[in-house]
């Protein structure tokens, strides 16, 4: 619940009518007190008033139509496996069928008798089979005396709200529901003070909940199903407002944590510079400079560092790590994949080889892990590099400083804090290669300090991205080959490591087979996927840098981190089946280097198909953060990163790109709240506080307000 907190609460199941049958499937909504029932908000509204008949209603289209139920077009017989009742609505211009799944037969039979009068309402398709519009498990109102005739009928309410469902529930069992608990909308105490309300035009809760559950017959339906009306706009704010003062409790609270002050002077700086055989960019340098601010400041760093792909955030991650080093820590770095473990492993070796900082490897797949974790309790193993071997049991760290976690969004959030609790007050840098719009990292690290490298070395060219329906798989075939010959090297990304029976796509394996002996025959060729064993999947890999593989074929386990700069080439097969950051990460494999290269998406699906505006979003854009934002559009914050793993915030009623005006306003109030009363301590606050207590407090352990 984050919009107000209920005086009084009780279970659901006791409002008249409900009971513990429709309590149960009730939970499923997430409602199990008559508050959560309160806040369970409609995702669309219907008119009523706007009836039509039966010849003007169009398919695509929610209608409402009067009928007649005509006696013989009642029907119930299986089809495929599952219960069928279909009845036949008339009027005087036409017929609608109206068709339920799994319906109780001799209960739908005595309700729709024939020559019953009915208010009928849907989603209008067609049956192409049968050339008649119908209307699967449409809402059916009895036109009745007691509510009028034709010529009057009245049915309660013209604009009806549209709730979500599970199955066995139907609307009228919440809209039967939310009526009977209407008398304790005025138990809800709004955390918003009046103050506020009247500073944004925002009604009353009392009077925001109504207007949505229950609207006036002369509302806009139109600004209703758009989210448009001050209603919304009251408890969208509220959302945001109490997720954003919790984000501000919880960023103060760190920050005010004490922590040990690292040495980070000028001499320090310049030799860790020293160590890199390239100048920083300018963008690096300033990531660098403000993550040693945050070392010097005396309390735990908590820093995101966004870069696009190939924008050197490895390189910070290093100076950072340094910096713990030199103050007698140690640093870990996290990564999603053995593959990428193993390559930071090698090339911080490199880097370091003329220094007395000492790197070593632990994953699950590494050789001597007992004297490698051995070196990392007696502290002579200064950076750690490793997968999720590093939050195992037997893992123990002599004093570690600095935790990095690469590519962020594939860790679930305990997993990062098993990191942090390894050490004591340990700096926590957070890197990501998928660029994260500003309105999702408001909301999924709106307690972080941001960082954003947003310069590419020098000498970098775009990858020019093209989409290949399957008639020209030929065409793009012959382009790898074209790069091979300039001396160059290619990928080649499939799905699926072996062909399945559920998914025709074509698998890493099998293609390898027969790529080897048609496409590109002549060819040397390597396969790496995730069922390899580690020391398979290294030879591949050694193989493929060193240049004594052309082509390498892959599933996405090659999708973070690899850099080979020879690699100007890389084909994706069934390109539609992946989203957009996914594409976006897997294209970065190439164009490491002042080489021209080339990114082919192959399609088995074209325009208008599932999929294939995200392949037109690769072909337009190059930088990773228009890619995100579009990416955050076709897929919603919730499914972005996942929530499982992201950690992001799902509201019920708030949308991050449609209402990211109410959101940065809401922050921006909110964090401003908590500057002035840390504690929440004034009278106005109670409230608020009162619900970050119950909602947030054990999340983000919000101590100080508990």
């Amino acid at each position: 619940m984050t919009f107000g907190v209920a005086v009084r609460d009780q279970p659901v199941q006791y409002l008249k009518g409900v009971g513990p049958k429709k309590a149960e499937l009730l939970t499923k909504l997430g409602v199990v007190t008559v508050s959560d029932l309160l806040f369970l908000f409609p995702h669309r509204y219907e008119d009523r008033s706007a009836v039509k008949k039966i010849a003007e209603i169009e398919a695509g289209q929610v209608e409402s139509v009067r009928a007649t139920v005509r006696e013989t077009s009642a029907s119930y017989r299986s089809r495929g496996g599952r219960r069928v009742f279909e009845v036949s609505f008339g009027d005087e211009t036409g017929v609608l069928k109206g068709i339920w799944f799994r319906a109780p037969a001799k209960a739908y039979q005595a309700r729709f008798e024939a020559g019953s009068r009915w208010l009928v309402t849907g989603k209008v398709d067609f049956d192409k089979y049968k050339g008649s519009k119908r209307v699967t498990h449409p809402e059916c109102a009895p036109l009745g005396d007691e509510e009028g005739d034709d010529e009057g009928d009245t049915l309660g309410p013209k604009i009806l709200p549209v709730y979500p469902l599970t199955e066995g529930l139907p609307q009228r069992a919440v809209r039967s529901a939310l009526l009977a608990a209407q008398e304790y909308v005025h138990d809800l105490v709004d955390f918003l003070p009046d103050s506020l309300n009247q500073t944004y035009r925002l009604p009353p809760l009392a009077e925001a909940l109504r207007q949505l559950h229950w609207p006036e017959p002369d509302a806009d339906v139109a600004r209703l199903n758009a989210f448009d009306t001050r209603a919304h706009k009251k408890l969208v704010f509220n959302e945001f407002f109490i997720t954003q003062a919790a984000l501000a409790l919880k960023r103060r609270q760190e920050r005010a944590a004490p922590g040990d002050p690292f040495d980070v002077g000028d001499a320090l700086m310049a030799k860790i510079r020293s160590v890199f055989p390239f100048p920083l960019t300018g963008a690096q340098s300033r990531a660098l400079d403000e993550i040693a601010g945050d070392f010097a400041s005396g309390h735990p760093m908590n820093r995101l560092l966004q870069g696009d792909v190939g924008s050197g955030k490895t390189a910070v991650a290093l100076g950072a790590a340094l910096i713990a080093v030199r103050n007698k820590k140690q640093a870990a770095l996290m990564v999603p994949t053995e593959i990428l473990a193993a390559q930071h492993h090698r090339n911080l070796t490199r880097l370091l080889a003329k220094t007395p900082v000492n790197v070593v490897l632990l994953t699950a797949g590494s050789d001597g892990k007992k004297e490698t974790q051995a070196a990392i309790a007696d502290g002579s193993a200064h950076i750690v590099v490793g997968t999720h071997a590093l939050i195992q049991d037997g893992v123990a760290f002599h004093d570690l400083g600095l935790a990095i976690v690469d590519e962020q969004h594939r860790f679930g959030v305990r997993q990062r804090a098993a990191l942090m609790a390894r050490g004591h007050r340990v700096h926590a840098l957070i890197m990501t290669a998928t660029p994260i719009p500003r309105t999702l990292a408001m909301t999924a690290y709106g307690d972080l300090d941001v960082t954003v490298i947003d310069e590419l070395p020098p000498g970098r060219t775009p990858i020019e991205t093209t989409v290949y329906p399957p008639s020209r798989r030929g065409d793009a075939l012959a382009r790898l080959r074209e790069e091979v010959a300039k001396g160059r090297q290619a990928y080649v990304i499939y799905p699926l490591v072996e062909e399945s029976e559920k998914l025709e796509l074509k698998a890493a394996t099998t293609m390898f087979e027969e790529l080897q002996k048609e496409g590109l025959a002549g060819l040397r060729l390597g396969l790496t996927h995730g069922r390899m064993k580690p020391a398979e999947k290294d030879a591949v890999m050694a193989a493929f840098r060193d240049g004594t593989v052309d082509v390498l074929v892959s599933t996405t386990v090659v999708e973070v981190g690899v850099d080979v700069a020879n690699a100007t080439a890389i084909m994706i097969e069934h390109a539609e089946r992946f989203g957009l950051s996914q594409l976006h990460q897997l294209r970065g494999r190439v164009g490491r280097s002042s080489h021209r290269s080339c990114c082919l998406l192959m399609a088995d699906t074209g325009p208008g198909a599932p999929g294939w505006e995200r392949l037109k979003v690769m072909a337009r854009h190059q930088d990773g953060f228009a890619v995100a934002e579009a990416d955050l559009a076709l897929r919603g914050a919730g499914d972005f990163f996942g929530v499982k793993q992201s950690g992001v915030a799902q509201f019920r009623l708030g949308d991050i790109l449609r209402d990211q005006v109410i959101l940065a306003e809401a922050r921006k109030v909110a964090f401003a709240v908590v500057e002035r009363d840390p504690t929440l301590s004034a009278p106005e606050w109670a409230t608020l506080k009162k619900g970050i207590e119950a909602n947030w407090a054990t999340r983000f352990a919000l101590g100080e307000i508990g």
